[in-house]
């Protein structure tokens, strides 16, 4: 049996067995992040905790900042808090006998809008599969023939 006719039944054999593949069903999932509580964490240069610091916690919204929170830490250096309504961007200051630290942060990331997009829906998925699939038995098909009439 030449090349040529054992490329075609392989190909022929390969669209049979797609065409007894059972279908494909799916329901597309959806995730959305909810934070309800943030936690800050101070310490010391040499990782020993920052117990009762004092804790600002500024929030900020449309390019403007004001206070939200005033406390203190716990005796871990921890201190927890929930976001404010509608606000992702905070800035949050700790002190403590003369040392001072502050970090601005936002809890949206930009992530999420960038995770939705990511991934094509599922059939245009499995077109594609099936896209690669017969491009490979046309390019085998192509360099059979091809060596076949060289011969």
């Amino acid at each position: 049996m030449d090349h040529l006719k054992l490329t075609r039944i392989l190909v022929l054999l390969g669209m049979v067995l797609m065409l007894l593949m059972p279908g494909v069903s799916a329901h597309r999932v959806y995730v959305q992040e909810q934070i309800t509580e943030v936690e800050i964490k101070a310490w010391f240069g040499g990782g020993d905790p920052m117990p009762n610091a004092d804790v600002s916690v500024y929030a900020i919204k449309n390019g403007e900042e004001e206070l939200y929170i005033e406390d203190r830490t716990d005796s871990n250096g921890l201190f927890y808090f929930t976001p404010k309504l509608g606000v992702s961007e905070y800035r949050v200051v700790v002190s403590e006998s003369g040392h001072k630290s502050e970090k601005t942060f936002n809890l949206a990331g930009g992530s999420a809008a960038e995770t939705e997009n990511a991934e094509l829906p599922l059939s245009a998925s499995v077109v594609a599969g099936f896209g690669y699939i017969i491009g490979i038995a046309g390019l085998a098909l192509y360099f059979s023939s091809r060596k076949s009439k060289g011969q």
